[in-house]
């Protein structure tokens, strides 16, 4: 199988540097949001990002240690839709950066974010091998039909959301259960649509073997998010207070019976090579 670009090992270390920072800074010391690159407010914004940035140092550990590329294939829509909407509102947002209060973080930010989308279309692999399919010896069984539909509904309600973020936080405000800025709303806009894509890409693989680190990622990512919710739900409006985490909940739970299931199948099914094999002759 195809290896990895080397290149990527320099990507995803710097991505979980950063990272780990970010989930820090914000998640356990969302006060000082407002020193941040740009000005986060209110801490609710501040831990909801910093919690986000437990996937984005989920995968750039990926990037970093994987060794072969058709462990990564799960990343790449995912990642580019997130750098996209990052790509796009730190520069619609460019005159609310902390220029003057926090210059060297953000720089950082600009830099990096503005440098590693045209890095990785420029260096992620392209043609026949890097679209090869699995060797049977690394296949682990099809995907069951209701991990596809879970993930077609995942991908579908988080999509909608961050598109209602991105175009309209006007609107998107009166929803949620805290008030948020133009700023914040499209930055978190970027993280659902890192999960959604994640979530899409997984309908497309024909094996868990290639599905499961995406799986993964977004239990990890709901996992933390609910957390989160538990911890601080107190502080929320009444607007829509529950819902959101019962949602992230329940999608996390059918997330991880849905793993156990796949996981508990490996095995059971032979690759076609294998049957043909074992076929007797004429």
């Amino acid at each position: 199988m195809l290896a990895k670009p080397k290149s990527f090992d320099g990507i995803g270390l710097v991505q979980v540097l950063l990272a780990s920072v970010f989930v820090i800074w914000l998640l356990f010391f969302p006060q000082r949001g407002v020193n941040f690159a740009w000005p986060i407010a209110p801490p609710l914004s501040a831990m909801f990002i910093g919690t986000s940035f437990i996937a984005r140092l989920y995968l750039g550990f990926h990037l970093w240690r994987e060794k072969y590329w058709w462990r990564l294939r799960w990343q790449v829509w995912g990642n580019l839709g997130f750098l996209a909407v990052i790509f796009v509102t730190t520069f619609w947002h460019v005159n609310e950066i902390n220029w003057s209060t926090n210059l060297i973080v953000a720089h950082v930010w600009v830099v990096a974010y503005a440098v590693e989308p045209l890095l990785l279309v420029a260096l992620e692999p392209r043609g026949a091998p890097a679209a090869a399919p699995l060797l049977p010896a690394l296949r682990e069984g099809p995907l069951l039909p209701g991990l596809n539909r879970v993930m077609r509904v995942i991908y579908i309600f988080l999509f909608t959301i961050a598109g209602l973020f991105f175009l309209n936080p006007e609107f998107a405000t009166t929803r949620w259960p805290w008030e948020l800025t133009a700023f914040d709303a499209r930055i978190m806009s970027a993280f659902m649509i890192l999960a959604a894509l994640w979530a899409l890409r997984v309908t497309f693989f024909e094996d868990w073997a290639e599905a499961k680190l995406a799986v993964r990622g977004l239990i990890i990512y709901g996992v933390a998010i609910f957390v989160v919710w538990v911890a601080t739900v107190s502080q929320y409006r009444a607007t829509n207070r529950e819902a959101y985490g019962i949602l992230v909940g329940a999608a996390t739970l059918l997330c991880i019976y849905y793993y156990w299931r796949q996981e508990k199948a490996i095995g059971r099914f032979l690759p076609p090579e294998e049957i043909d094999a074992d076929a007797p002759a004429g």
